[in-house]
This record gives C-alpha cells, structure tokens and sequence, in this order.
C-alpha cells in the first residue's frame, strides 16, 4: 500500500493528478494538463470535444536523436471503431478516418503531456495561433480540428465509437477513446469551416518571412522578371498580382549532374517570394529558379516552380 500511495504522489508531481502515462482524456471544456477536471467518454453530437495526452516520457525523450532547437513530428490518428462483422470474430474493427502532422518545438518538447483539442469553440480556440504548434496546410485546408471536425460530419446518425491515437517518432505514446451520439452530425461541418477560416487568419499573423540566406540583388531582379514572365504567373496558378518582396532561400546554387556520365545539366536555386494576391491577400512561394548548363556555360534564368502558397499578413512581411 505504502508503495502505491509514493507511486499515486509521483504520478500527481509529474501530470498534477493521477493520470496514466499513455493515456488520452477528454472533455468538452478546455482542460488544464496538471489539473484535468470535467472528464467524460461520452459526447453529443454539437459538443466541442478537448483531450489532453499523457505521455510516459517527455516529447523530446522520444527524439533524443533530433537537436534540441529543431522541430519534431507527431502525429494524431483518429479511427472508427465497430463491432466484429462475424460471429467468430472477437476483436473489434478500427478503420482509420483521418490523421494530422502535429509539428512541435520549443517548450512543448519538454512536457510529459500534450494538449490535443481535437473540436475546439472556433469562436476562442488559438490552437492555429501558437507558433510552437503547428498544422500543415494542404492548399486552403487545414489540418488539425478543422478536419477532425470534416471527419466527424461525415460519421452515420448512430452512436460511434471513436479512439484517438498520438504516435511519436513511430511509437503509440498515448490512446483514447470516446463515443459520439445523437444524430445530426453535419452541425460539425459548420464547425470545421469556421475552424478552418480562423487557422487562415491565425496563420497569416503568425507567420514569418523566411530569412535571405544569400544577398545579390541583381540575381533578385532577374529572378522577379523570370517569375513574371512565366506562365504560371500570367495564366493566374499563382495567387499574385504583385511582388512584394524577394529573399533568396538558399546558401548558394545547387549543381545538377548527369548521374552516369557526371556531366553537368544545369544549377539550380530557390527564394522566397512575397506576393499581394487577386484579394489583397499577402501570401509567398518557395520558388525554384534554374539556369541549364550548354557550350561550356550557365544560360539565362529561368523560372522552374514554386510550391505551395503559404499565408502571411501584409504587416509581417517586412519584418
């Protein structure tokens, strides 16, 4: 008994009560990790819905392999869970309905516990807002409650059985599970939208203009009239109706060989580039710029993509 008791006090020093290593709770009610309060598994439909997971060692313990100032990667499994189809089957059937990268650094890696609200109240959640926290976005959609709730729209007008599951660096670190019932659930689709709004917004203020690695302001001008002058630019792909400023993403050019006959075939270089959209709207694009290698020389630049547009408040920019 006298070592259950010192075990129960160790636990309650480590998460504020005692919770198990592993375990993910739930409420419908923002909860505090070191003093979890309001718990339950079972939810109506319309509810928001907030977890926390408890973990058996800190985030960073997990990438002890990663430095301490880089990002880490987790991720948030969400799956259905039903009965056996047959008889003779005993174990239930999980079948997975979505998953979100969760990219972590800072302080967060340092908890025993991660906060991982799943359906926040889009009117005050600041989950897309913490720079330590983020989701990725895929387009104009994001990951992270704004799909958890998509998903959850789409579930049958029956009581579902859902479990949670937060893997680090390939590992289960924490699972849970909590019903939903009660019908009507495409009031979540309302949700998500909003959800998904807010995280553009939130995203936007919190973003930062990537940082020029390399200074050449003629290779800067040449670069913008390449952009220009590409059909990605004038046929409207690119959300930009303006260039607002530029900032070269890499060190030094890149050098692409043959990989059989080691000849060289051209050199390439990226930048970022801040653009005012057809809305106002500022966002930028990683852009890849290449020079093909021909007659014992470099030729002229030429614009050879860009990747996906990431929002940026117009004030953040300059900074």
């Amino acid at each position: 008994m006298k070592r259950f008791f010192t075990l129960s006090l160790l636990l309650y020093a480590i998460y504020g009560m005692a919770q198990s290593p592993g375990e993910i709770v739930f409420s419908s009610s923002p909860v505090d990790p070191l003093n979890p309060a309001n718990l339950k598994q079972s939810f109506t439909t319309g509810e928001h819905i907030y977890a926390v997971a408890y973990l058996p060692q800190t985030v960073g313990d997990y990438y002890s392999h990663v430095a301490p100032e880089k990002k880490v990667n987790l991720e948030l499994f969400l799956y259905s869970v039903k009965p056996p189809l047959y008889s003779y089957q005993t174990q239930d059937r999980e079948e997975q309905l979505t998953y979100a990268n969760i990219i972590l650094s800072g302080t967060l890696k340092n908890n025993k516990y991660l906060v991982v609200d799943l359906v926040p109240d889009p009117a005050t959640t600041n989950v897309y807002a913490n720079p330590e926290f983020t989701y990725k976005v895929f387009g104009k959609k994001w990951d992270g409650p704004a799909s958890f709730a998509e998903v959850l729209a789409s579930l049958e007008d029956s009581e579902n059985v859902i479990k949670v599951v937060l893997k680090l660096y390939y590992n289960d670190a924490a699972t849970g599970k909590f019903t939903l019932s009660g019908g009507n659930y495409g009031v979540y689709a309302g949700m998500a939208k909003q959800l998904n709004d807010g995280a553009a917004d939130a995203g936007a203020r919190s973003a930062v203009f990537p940082k020029a690695e390399k200074s050449d302001q003629a290779l800067e001008s040449r670069m913008i009239t390449a952009l220009k002058n590409s059909n990605d630019w004038k046929n409207g792909r690119l959300d930009a109706t303006e260039v607002l400023r530029i900032a070269i993403y890499d060190k030094d050019w890149y050098i692409r060989r043959h990989e059989i006959s080691g000849a060289i075939l051209h050199r390439y270089i990226r930048a970022a580039v801040a653009v005012k959209g057809k809305t106002g709207q500022c966002g930028y694009y990683i852009v890849t710029y290449q020079e093909d290698y021909a007659g014992g020389k470099f030729q002229p630049l030429k614009y050879d993509g860009a990747g996906d547009r990431h929002a940026i408040s117009c004030e953040n920019i300059g900074k």
